[in-house]
């Protein structure tokens, strides 16, 4: 087995919410607050105004150029990444089998969940609760706890097929592919299990705190931990193929183009790294404060919030940012992923409020005030959001209005991103309740 088991040291400053973290760097830029304030802020009731929320949206016209013969080969990058893409992307319809959606990672899915949804069913195993979202594959939910339970349940009716406690934690979604499951615990094991029973067939020792959903390249498993390393792993075998290293720790989930994956880290850099080689394929970006979130990938474009309270856009053959959102105003910060779909990007602040953008120039569409913040990431259904909140209330709002559509009110509070499965949507709460949305049966 490879790898060597290390206990990582409680700090007060850190990246992230789980149990075990270690401190950001201090000269990263916000990262002295994005790292250890977990504060909210107070926003009364609910407006439609947005002149005070709709913050500074720059256009970068590549001021800060690169040597003539470093852009072509940046340019070439990104062409063979999207060319690539074009090819592997694939409809996950029924399915939700990474913690965000698809491989991708952009939260969202074609399929149009119901007009009206009701609680169809709900299984409460208790404990610790659940830090980290559900993931659906082939009927079935898969859902770990931080208590070390992980489950398998018949998403038709919440039957448990199949149950496994461990002697560790998770705070991160499961994987699944080809009959597969694959996890990361509080203890940095990655493991892998059978699908069908819970068997494990190897574990691969990281030494540090896995906090988010792998990702899957061709015969290998990719996952990151809080070492600052992305691991590379043969799915048959448990192998370590390559590891690629930061300068902190890393949160996100690897997002994937093609033969390239995507990383944004607390050492306030998107990484772009070569699978097949697991070597950097361009010098880390600069994104000027640290990042727990998975950058999401839309054709050629590529997306990603950070604890200072802005969102990035990247782009073909460019270095410097395409357009970059802030609020200096409001000074928002973003723990969470963004979803993203048609033309349009959804992100949860930690200041209550729900933006949403346009892609094409980082405007902002419109902003949904929250009774409670939202702590999980959003998704995106067909052309609706839903977003679980901390006060247990799920809402759903029109994509291109942000009006409310839906909304209901469940026990519990919300980590982890919900889970969307045909016309079924699928939540896990910190009282250690999954619960079962859908049509009136």
């Amino acid at each position: 087995m490879n790898g060597q088991l290390e206990q990582l040291p409680a700090s007060a400053a850190a990246c992230g919410v789980g149990p075990q973290r270690a401190p950001c760097p201090p000269s990263a830029a916000g990262s002295a607050s994005a790292c250890s304030s977990r504060g909210a802020g107070s926003v009364a009731g609910r407006h439609s105004a947005l002149a005070s929320v709709r913050g500074a949206v720059s256009p970068v016209n590549g001021s800060a150029a690169m040597g003539g013969a470093r852009f072509v080969r940046w340019v070439l990058l990104w062409g063979i990444i999207a060319l690539a893409a074009a090819f592997t992307e694939r409809s996950w319809a029924d399915d939700w089998p990474l913690g965000r959606g698809n491989p991708q990672g952009t939260g969202a899915t074609e399929d149009a969940l119901p007009e009206n949804l009701e609680l169809l069913w709900q299984v409460d195993v208790g404990g610790l609760g659940f830090d980290a979202g559900p993931i659906v594959a082939e009927g079935v939910i898969y859902a770990a706890d931080a208590e070390g339970r992980i489950l398998a349940v018949n998403l038709s009716d919440g039957t448990i097929r199949w149950q496994l406690k461990l002697d560790t934690g998770f705070v991160a979604s499961p994987g699944y592919r080809d009959g597969m499951l694959f996890l990361g615990d509080y203890d940095g094991n990655f493991r892998a299990l059978q699908a069908s029973d819970g068997e494990q067939k190897w574990v691969y020792a990281a030494g540090m705190e896995i906090d988010a959903s792998p990702n899957f390249y061709q015969d290998s498993v990719l996952f990151t931990s809080q070492s600052g390393a992305l691991y590379c792993v043969q799915i048959a075998s448990g192998e370590l193929k390559w590891k690629y290293e930061t300068n902190d720790q890393l949160q996100c989930s690897p997002t994937l183009a093609g033969s390239h994956t995507f990383l944004g880290g607390c050492d306030a850099h998107l990484h772009v790294v070569d699978v097949r080689s697991g070597t950097a394929a361009e010098p880390p970006i600069p994104i000027d404060a640290p990042t727990g979130s998975t950058p999401a990938i839309v054709g050629q474009d590529v997306f990603v919030p950070t604890y200072a309270g802005e969102i990035f856009r990247f782009s073909l053959g460019k270095r410097e940012p395409v357009w970059r959102f802030r609020n200096p105003e409001l000074a928002e910060e973003f723990k969470n992923s963004a979803a993203v779909a048609h033309g349009i990007l959804v992100a949860a602040s930690r200041h209550k409020r729900v933006f949403a953008l346009n892609t094409s120039d980082g405007s902002v569409r419109w902003v949904h005030v929250l009774r409670k913040r939202s702590d999980a990431s959003p998704v995106i259904a067909g052309h609706s959001v839903i977003i679980a909140a901390a006060d247990g209330r799920i809402i759903r709002l029109d994509l291109e209005s942000g009006q409310q559509i839906w909304m209901t009110e469940l026990k519990g509070s919300f980590l982890g991103s919900p889970a969307i499965a045909g016309d079924r949507l699928v939540l896990t709460s910190d009282r250690g309740t999954i619960y079962c949305l859908g049509p009136r049966p």
